[in-house]
C-alpha cells in the first residue's frame, strides 16, 4: 500500500490549516477540524487544529497496533475511534470546557490495509473513493453535522465497510475543500476527480481548486460560505495480491 498526500490551508496567514493527514506503513488517516469564524468562543484554549492533529495521531497509533479482533466489515477502526475521542478530551478535560457547544470537532476518514483485506471508517461529509477497477464508489454521510467533539459514543455513526484481499485498486481520502471541483463546482466527475489525483498528484488536485476558486473571487458562480477552505487529499494505491 503506498500514500502520497497534500494538503494546504486556506491562503490567510493569520489561520492555521485545520485539516490533518497521516500515514505509516498500512494505515492512513484524514481529518477536517470543524471551523468556525475567527474569535468564536470554542470553550477550548488550544482550538481547532490542535484538537484535529491531536485526535490524527491518537488514532493512526491504534491503527498500528495489531487487531484484536476480526475485521468484520471495519467495525474494529469504531473501536479505535472511540478510544481516539476519548484520549484526546482527558487530554484537555482539565483545562477546557468540552461542554461547549462550540467546542473543537472533526470529520474523520481512516484506512487501513490487513492480511484479510482494507478496511475503512468515514465518519461525516469528508469523502472516501473506492476503486475496484470497474466503478468508483463514494462514501460519506450524508447529514455532515456527526462529528467526533469530546463523546466517544460518536464513533458509533461511523460509515465503516472492508474490502478483501485484491478488490481494491486505489483509494482516495478527501476533506470537503478538495472535493469542490466535483460536489459544488461540478468541473470534474468523481472519476475523473481520481484519474487526476493519480496521473498528476494531490497537489495537482488543489491547484486546480484553488485556480476555481480564484476565478470565482465573489462566490456567485459557485455560492459558498467561503472561497477557500482548507483542502487535503491523500492517494492509497493497492498492490495486486500475489498469489502462491
Amino acid at each position: 500500500m503506498k500514500v502520497s498526500w497534500a494538503t494546504r490551508a486556506v491562503p490567510r496567514r493569520d489561520w492555521p490549516n485545520e485539516d490533518f493527514v497521516a500515514a505509516a506503513e498500512g494505515a492512513v488517516v484524514v481529518l477536517d477540524g470543524c471551523s468556525l469564524p475567527p474569535g468564536t468562543d470554542l470553550g477550548c484554549r488550544h482550538g481547532t487544529a490542535w484538537y484535529a492533529r491531536s485526535l490524527g495521531l491518537e488514532m493512526l497509533g491504534r491503527m498500528l497496533e495489531p487487531p484484536t479482533v476480526p475485521m468484520d466489515r471495519g467495525n474494529a477502526l469504531r473501536a479505535c475511534l472511540a478510544a481516539s475521542i476519548e484520549a484526546v478530551a482527558l487530554k484537555h478535560a482539565d483545562t477546557c470546557d468540552l461542554s461547549h457547544r462550540a467546542t473543537p470537532a472533526a470529520t474523520v476518514l481512516a484506512l487501513r490495509e490487513r492480511p484479510e483485506g482494507v478496511e475503512y471508517l468515514v465518519l461525516a461529509d469528508s469523502v472516501l473513493l473506492l476503486d475496484s477497477g470497474g466503478s468508483v464508489e463514494v462514501v460519506s454521510h450524508e447529514y455532515a453535522r456527526t462529528y467526533a467533539a469530546a463523546d466517544p459514543s460518536a464513533a458509533s455513526r461511523a460509515i465503516t465497510g472492508a474490502r478483501p484481499p485484491g478488490a481494491l485498486r486505489r483509494a482516495a481520502l478527501l476533506t470537503d475543500g478538495a472535493t469542490r471541483l466535483t460536489d459544488r463546482f461540478k468541473i470534474l466527475g468523481w472519476q475523473e476527480l481520481l484519474t487526476l489525483l493519480a496521473a498528476d498528484g494531490p497537489e495537482a488536485l488543489i491547484d486546480q481548486t484553488r485556480s476555481a476558486e480564484d476565478a470565482d473571487p465573489d462566490c456567485q458562480r459557485w455560492p459558498r460560505t467561503k472561497r477557500h477552505d482548507d483542502a487535503t487529499a491523500a492517494l492509497v494505491v493497492l498492490e495486486p495480491r500475489r498469489e502462491g
